[in-house]
């Protein structure tokens, strides 16, 4: 394979190799998934008992605001039946 000359705004000129470049490319990968590893290990998972209150957190609140919504639409119709019965 033939050579490449980069040149940058230095005017200096590199001289790579496509196959130095695939290598470093190669390489490269390597070090990502290292990376990837490495910070994968670093998580800290929640103990079941957290879950298990979150979980519960979750749902409650869930409840509540479905609860809050619906209540909400029950007097809005109520309401809206109000005005068209007295309007029709």
């Amino acid at each position: 394979m033939e050579e490449k000359n980069i040149t940058n705004p230095t005017n200096e000129v590199k001289q790579t190799k496509p196959a130095q470049a695939a290598t470093k490319k190669k390489n490269n990968d390597k070090d990502t998934f290292a990376d990837y590893k490495a910070e994968f290990k670093k998580i800290v998972w929640p103990t079941r008992p957290e879950v298990v209150k979150r979980t519960a957190t979750v749902i409650v609140t869930s409840f509540i605001i479905g609860a809050i919504i619906f209540c909400m639409d029950t007097v809005f119709t109520a309401g809206y039946s109000a005005i068209i019965g007295l309007l029709g």
